[in-house]
């Protein structure tokens, strides 16, 4: 009878589970709209005037700052290996490769409710994935920032 119960406890808690279950398999093609978010650098150059020298000298200077666009992710997944891919102006000038943009996910965890994961631009960005199943809304957060909401690509056309 204790090892029956044991036995029933133990499927009651698997039953219940947490958001991800690494044994749910699934395709999904997704592509999600909305903000992407970027570093930009400027550099400017021009003369200043210098009061110890009493006259103007070169001067050079660069300035950081956040570049926003409205743009589109696409993210496929096969069972427990995903890719996802960005626009051009989402790539940072150093960056590891990827084939065609599209670059592997790590970590993937496809849950019933959430799926995430994160992927490597270069040795120093690697942003985090996070997807809400239930709205599809989509973040990606690193250096390259990206909001929106995602919506199932079944592969026909629309017209």
């Amino acid at each position: 009878m204790i090892s029956v119960s044991a036995t029933l406890i133990a499927l009651l808690a698997a039953a219940s589970g947490d958001d991800y279950d690494r044994d749910y398999r699934e395709d999904l093609q997704l592509v999600c709209y909305g903000e992407a978010q970027t570093i930009t650098a400027q550099t400017h150059s021009g003369y200043e005037w210098d009061a110890d020298k009493h006259k103007y000298m070169p001067k050079t200077s660069i300035e950081t700052g956040r570049n926003q666009f409205d743009t589109a992710v696409t993210i496929s997944i096969h069972g427990d290996e995903g890719q996802i891919r960005l626009p051009k102006p989402m790539v940072p000038p150093i960056h590891s490769g990827g084939d065609g943009n599209w670059w592997p996910i790590d970590d993937l965890i496809v849950g019933h409710n959430e799926i995430r994961g994160r992927f490597a631009l270069n040795g120093l960005n690697k942003p985090n994935i996070v997807i809400n199943r239930r709205s599809g809304v989509i973040t990606i957060d690193g250096m390259v920032k990206f909001s929106g909401r995602c919506d199932a690509d079944d592969g026909h056309r629309r017209f």
